[in-house]
């Protein structure tokens, strides 16, 4: 049995707060689609008319006034999450995030892919409340983004929102906000369709919403214990 007293009392505490805050985050996939065999019955579909076309999904009826919306029903009340999703053709579209929508005015985050706000090849933010949209905000250009196929990321850690492209480390564009503190992941679709049921511009594929464990940050209280049983540990140390 190890016997931890004196020095190493202390040592041991501050060691244990050290390991509470390196901790990593640990994700849980809690809902995917890959709409290969037509898009899950969790999907609201609560404007837009979205559908299923060969294993890709998109609202039949794109727009931004009234704006559309699909959101996964099963999931109303994440907190911290990671969604990926395979954006296709980008042109003009987005992820909610904490968003909620019952028929009423929207709120929440959008992430905007492409649009048209300055330019087609960049993401920004907006913020909505009671269905009044911020302006965009944290825009980021990104030269080629336009018509190109990525995969996008977004993590959703407290009051932060930060995509990603492709599996780059490095942001494409970040949020802080702390307006909305959970609710729903959505898609929306303002890109064209050539019409006949037949999609155009942007579509989704390969979706999923992985829940984030995310540890306390150390508190002081435990870095002050810490540093008070090294205090002690020191003054108990017998003289030479």
């Amino acid at each position: 049995m190890i016997n931890i007293t004196g020095l190493s009392r202390g040592v041991f505490a501050v060691c244990a707060a050290s390991f509470i805050w390196a901790a990593p985050v640990q994700a849980t996939v809690v809902f995917s689609d890959n709409f290969d065999s037509g898009a899950s019955a969790d999907w609201g579909n609560e404007r837009g008319t979205w559908r299923d076309t060969n294993g890709i999904y998109d609202a039949g009826a794109p727009n931004n006034n009234p704006i559309t919306y699909s959101s996964v029903t099963s999931q109303t009340s994440l907190t911290n999450f990671r969604v990926r999703v395979d954006v296709n053709d980008l042109d003009d579209g987005g992820i909610w995030l904490r968003s909620d929508f019952n028929g009423g005015p929207i709120n929440g985050v959008l992430l905007v892919t492409g649009g048209n706000t300055g330019s087609s090849d960049a993401l920004y933010w907006h913020t909505v409340q009671n269905g009044a949209f911020s302006p965009a905000q944290q825009f980021s250009s990104i030269p080629g983004l336009q018509d190109s196929d990525i995969e996008l990321t977004v993590d959703v850690i407290g009051d932060v929102y930060t995509a990603y492209i492709d599996g780059n480390p490095v942001p494409a564009t970040s949020l802080t906000t702390a307006l909305f503190a959970s609710g729903s992941v959505g898609l929306y679709d303002y890109s064209p369709t050539s019409g006949a049921g037949t999609p155009r511009g942007q579509t989704f594929d390969n979706f999923s919403i992985e829940t984030l464990s995310v540890p306390e940050p150390i508190s002081t209280g435990v870095l002050a214990f810490g540093l008070v049983g090294l205090s002690l540990a020191r003054k108990r140390r017998p003289r030479n």
